[in-house]
């Protein structure tokens, strides 16, 4: 990634993933709208939120960033596939 918006734009592209950048410092995390689809239910928009920045990702490095966004993605579209598996199941 060469600009902070080719990075923006891949990240956001990726399923269940957003970033953000302040103080020189990428932030990568999951949409609130993802937590809460996997949460299904159990917990508020506020818990959603602190869950995020829970497991929000911080580098200052953009190829570091984009990685970690995509390896996040990945991890969580096989939690989504397990629990669908589950629920299927029962």
């Amino acid at each position: 990634m060469r600009t902070d918006s080719q990075l923006f734009a891949a990240v956001r592209a990726l399923p269940h993933m957003t970033i953000t950048k302040a103080e020189g410092e990428y932030r990568v995390t999951f949409r609130i709208a993802s937590i809460a689809l996997a949460d299904r239910g159990r917990h508020d928009t506020a818990w959603h939120r602190a869950h995020a920045e829970k497991v929000s990702y911080y580098t200052d490095c953009r190829l570091d960033a984009h990685g970690t966004a995509k390896e996040l993605s990945a991890h969580f579209e096989r939690i989504i596939a397990s629990a669908a598996e589950l629920e299927a199941g029962k």
